[in-house]
């Protein structure tokens, strides 16, 4: 199976595809892709927005349905439950986890650099990006900013809604956890995959293969400081160190 992922690096709806790769230590390609990436992701699948694997030469975009096809194609080491019920229980925690709190994560993350230190904002996106990327966007600032902000929906007066959005997931996230230690029966599946990815930006785990450079912003570190105490964190770091495993990636590559 030949196996390419376009990515952005730094994130987590990425991370999760490339864990689901390494996971099933599946061998494959990655290609960052940079500020052209608007045509490049339309011309592939007619729409915006990655992670897009191309799978023996078809491109499969948005990681949940990625994730169902590697399980498809390879479903082991599984992600999914062999229960029908737990099944079903860890495919709704991950289109919890995907639609409440992938996207607030983002905002909250990266809403205050984007009206604040839109330059750190770059920096913290353009990570693992070729470094031309960077040069383009950074000419064109205050362009990259309102094109980012408008694809998102990012406003001043939805970030604080959003971070409260990333508390109540992380709420719901420890009052799913099981005496396993596990979000849905007593192995690790989709939903902890998800849960712990999306909260990486966050978390900062040691095993984030993609990270912002160093040191951080002090309006990340900010925002962190005020969700550190919570067990959510302490859980996904824990993920992290106990199935993140190594890359599968077989060579890098950019456009």
């Amino acid at each position: 199976m030949d196996l390419e992922l376009w990515h952005f690096p730094i994130s987590h709806f990425n991370e999760k595809v490339r864990w689901a790769l390494d996971w099933k230590r599946l061998p494959h390609r990655r290609r960052a892709l940079g500020w052209d990436y608007v045509p490049r992701t339309w011309w592939a699948t007619g729409q915006l927005s990655v992670p897009i694997l191309w799978i023996d030469g078809r491109a499969v975009h948005d990681s949940t349905r990625i994730i169902a096809e590697l399980e498809h194609r390879c479903p082991e080491p599984a992600l999914y439950p062999q229960d029908p019920a737990l099944r079903a229980r860890a495919l709704a925690l991950e289109e919890f986890c995907d639609e409440q709190l992938g996207h607030a994560v983002r905002t909250a993350v990266l809403g205050p650099l984007l009206y604040r230190d839109p330059e750190a904002a770059l920096d913290v996106l353009t990570t693992g990006m070729a470094p031309r990327t960077r040069r383009i966007l950074g000419a064109a600032v205050p362009a990259f900013r309102a094109f980012y902000t408008q694809r998102h929906k990012i406003r001043p007066e939805i970030i604080k809604a959003e971070q409260k959005k990333v508390r109540d997931g992380m709420n719901r996230i420890v009052s799913e956890i099981g005496s396993s230690g596990y979000l849905v029966g007593d192995s690790f599946t989709v939903a902890d995959l998800t849960a712990a990815a999306l909260l990486g930006p966050i978390a900062q785990p040691g095993e984030l293969e993609y990270k912002p450079p160093a040191p951080l912003s002090p309006l990340m570190e900010e925002y962190r400081s005020t969700v550190a105490y919570h067990p959510a964190l302490r859980w996904a770091v824990d993920m992290f160190g106990r199935h993140r495993g190594v890359s599968a990636e077989a060579a890098a590559s950019g456009f």
